[in-house]
């Protein structure tokens, strides 16, 4: 008995150090080397670099591996050695440590065209981070294309009545000169992704017809939702617009003036989800501070229960995942959460439920469309990316 009575306070403890390392995985970027822009798509030949921050002061081994993945984002029945060259599960040998801030990290990097491993396949990757004992730390994921061509979207309002004044309409143009839409040998995909988040994709298994030598894809409704809202904290002890106070206890606070959702479209100059941690030191990535960012939303105007609907913040900063560490708490008449985060511009938004609907919509709102095509030949057993299409509804036909 007290035999597997230790064996399930390892268990339960291991579990335990898994969740803290997890949690304490901060600011996961990827961004091409040479131009220093973050992407949802890369290029075959772009040096894409991966930095994430650890909140600790002691460096740890972290090992990275590569998945191939289909367009669902489940593991492709590829053997590694098809769409990688070298080898990977490789130490991340370049870090450092945090200088002269209150609170400490080390901020890891690594080049994923080196000289141990280069992608050389396009489609969806997926990057596993390992610790030394070979559990999962984070994953991240990636698009890499190659030689693709371009397709065409067009974004209108839509002639239904019923979501006119809260909708776009997308008609997405690929060309697929060669492509053979009932063919048994050949499976085509279309996915279309919103603002960049891949957890909340438009999968479409057909084109509603080809002519041209085009796949055409008609009709395609989507909810416009708000504009991101956003707040700078680049300079952290300086108030703004959106920052009301800036404390310092045991680390900096950044205290925003709560948001109230407008029943009437309101512009926002806005990243469309992203972040960029930046600051004036003389290496952001490792001298820029943490700081623990005070978020207030007013149930004023919601028009939902928040004691019924739960409500969480999203942005890329969290990579648009829903979960408790950011479910808003209701307090009185404020929606509240408290998340940490280092120095920089940073987008987020409010979302309902596990379904992430904008809590409103407005045909105005200002959103990036992202369309890809994907081609599984029978004979090669994977998803590749043959086309891309992309359109910001800044100019939309009414």
């Amino acid at each position: 008995m007290n035999y597997f009575l230790k064996i399930l306070v390892v268990f339960f403890s291991c579990l335990n150090l898994i969740y803290c390392q997890e949690k304490n995985i901060k600011s996961i970027e990827l961004f091409d080397l040479k131009s220093g822009k973050k992407k949802l798509i890369f290029d075959i030949n772009d040096d894409i670099v991966l930095s994430f921050d650890h909140l600790n002061s002691t460096a740890q081994n972290f090992y990275l591996e590569i998945e191939h993945n289909d367009y669902k984002w489940n593991k492709s029945k590829i053997r590694k050695n098809e769409f990688l060259n070298g080898y990977d599960n490789v130490r991340i040998k370049n870090y450092q440590n945090s200088y002269n801030t209150i609170q400490e990290y080390i901020n890891y990097q690594f080049n994923l065209s080196n000289n141990e491993f280069k992608i050389k396949k396009s489609g969806n990757y997926n990057i596993i981070v390992n610790d030394n004992y070979g559990n999962l730390i984070f994953n991240e994921k990636l698009i890499i294309t190659e030689k693709s061509s371009t397709g065409i979207i067009e974004i209108t309002r839509t002639d239904n009545l019923n979501y006119t004044e809260s909708s776009h309409q997308l008609k997405v143009t690929i060309p697929c000169d060669n492509c053979q839409i009932n063919s048994n040998q050949y499976d085509y995909v279309m996915v279309i992704y919103k603002n960049n988040d891949l957890t909340n994709p438009l999968v479409l298994y057909k084109p509603d017809y080809s002519i041209a030598g085009n796949f055409i894809y008609d009709n395609l409704i989507f909810d416009a939702g708000l504009e991101y809202l956003n707040f700078d904290n680049s300079k952290i002890l300086n108030s703004s617009s959106e920052i009301m106070e800036v404390k310092i206890n045991k680390n900096y606070e950044t205290i925003l003036y709560p948001d109230v959702l407008e029943n009437k479209y309101s512009l926002e100059d806005d990243l469309n989800g992203s972040f960029k941690t930046y600051s004036n030191t003389n290496n952001p990535r490792n001298e820029s501070e943490y700081s623990l960012v005070h978020f207030k939303l007013s149930s004023k105007n919601l028009n939902i229960n928040p004691l019924k609907n739960d409500v969480f913040i999203v942005g890329d900063f969290n990579r648009h995942q829903i979960g408790d560490r950011f479910k808003l708490n209701f307090e009185d008449k404020y929606l509240e959460k408290k998340i940490l985060l280092k120095q920089g511009f940073y987008n987020y938004k409010y979302v309902i439920n596990d379904s992430k609907n904008d809590i409103k919509n407005f045909w105005q709102t200002e959103n990036n469309y992202t369309a890809i095509l994907y081609k599984k030949d029978s004979l090669d057993g994977y998803f590749k990316i043959i086309s891309v299409a992309s359109k910001n509804s800044s100019k939309i036909v009414n």
